[in-house]
């Protein structure tokens, strides 16, 4: 199983501050680099007053530019919002420079503000990822072709220059319905979850697409996310976990938590605590409590990738995050 990080991209005091969240993203892509992690996935959101960087391929490049050994990648660029051979170009010559380490993800969005600040119909955005998905394929094979969509159609054209890998970065998809987790099966080099739902509506996912991928004759490759607090001990990850608490009833008052045992008796974004977090949706407590949920995640879900992400609207300090992934690095990942 290998391990990687999301960095946290928007500066919370109304963006103004993007060149510093740049510094702290070199700097923790470089320290993971140094822990023994094995990839930075890059986050991607549009029209956030925080700054959120809304172009995930341009910052997986730049880290890239910063880094020697990791997968950089994307986790998700929104597909339909842009035309396939400008993904195709760019994702190309970022594989080239980082010397084939690119890896990209995409998924299908969901802010209706974006679709129509790109002036997309977002009624339109599976065919158009279906159909991205086909001509990325097809540009990387660095010959001529000629494509007839319903959204794209263009004749005998060449994209240069060709991925460094062959047959091109991996392309993973971002999924949690049914209807995508199937097309993460059909279309995809894997299948991204979200970090949101408990292992149990996780383990159900998951089996869902190993089920799916094995009708297409296809091998799955599962990537997990999980958000984590992991401090010296249990008692300084409680204190720490501000943060994730405030993003979770952020996301409960947004109905995105699936139904499960666990939150059956929350009725309100404010019952929701760490405690309920820490069963089996969040990593949570000492390195040495982080080790066996990942020990237990590893034998329970066999993922191929899971992906940890740390800081919420800047939260905790880059300095505590610092730390923490030096803790993994000395105490988590050499014994998993």
């Amino acid at each position: 199983m290998k391990i990687g990080y999301m960095p946290c991209t928007q500066a919370p005091d109304g963006g103004d501050n993007i060149a510093g969240v740049w510094d702290q993203i070199v700097s923790e892509a470089q320290a993971i680099e140094a822990a023994g992690f094995d990839g930075c996935f890059v986050p991607e959101h549009h029209q956030q007053d925080d700054g959120f960087l809304p172009n995930a391929l341009i910052v997986a490049g730049l880290i890239g530019m910063k880094t020697d050994r990791i997968d950089v990648g994307t986790c998700a660029t929104v597909l339909p919002l842009v035309h396939p051979i400008h993904v195709a170009e760019d994702s190309a010559i970022i594989d080239q420079a980082t010397k084939g380490r690119l890896v990209l993800s995409v998924g299908i969005g969901y802010q209706q503000q974006d679709f129509d600040a790109f002036g997309v119909n977002i009624k339109q955005r599976v065919g158009r990822t279906e159909e991205g998905i086909a001509i990325l394929r097809q540009c990387w094979k660095g010959e001529r072709f000629s494509f007839d969509g319903k959204y794209f159609q263009f004749d005998d054209v060449l994209i240069t220059p060709k991925p460094l890998r062959e047959p091109g970065p991996p392309i993973w998809i971002g999924s949690w319905s049914p209807p995508g987790i199937d097309r993460a099966a059909r279309l995809a080099d894997g299948w991204l979850s979200d970090p949101l739902q408990s292992l149990p509506v996780v383990r159900e996912y998951t089996a869902q697409y190993r089920q799916a991928a094995a009708s297409y004759g296809k091998s799955p490759y599962v990537i997990l996310m999980r958000d984590a607090v992991i401090a010296g001990s249990r008692e300084e990850a409680l204190e720490q976990s501000g943060p994730i608490v405030a993003a979770h009833r952020q996301y409960y008052e947004f109905g995105v938590h699936s139904e499960d045992e666990y939150l059956k008796d929350v009725t309100r974004a404010e019952d929701l605590t760490v405690e309920h977090l820490a069963k089996e949706r969040v990593l949570f407590g000492s390195p040495e409590d982080c080790l066996d949920q990942l020990k237990y995640i590893q034998e329970e879900l066999e993922p191929d990738y899971l992906i940890l992400r740390m800081r919420f609207a800047g939260e905790p300090s880059h300095s505590q995050t610092l730390r923490t992934i030096a803790l993994l690095g000395e105490q988590v990942l050499p014994r998993l």
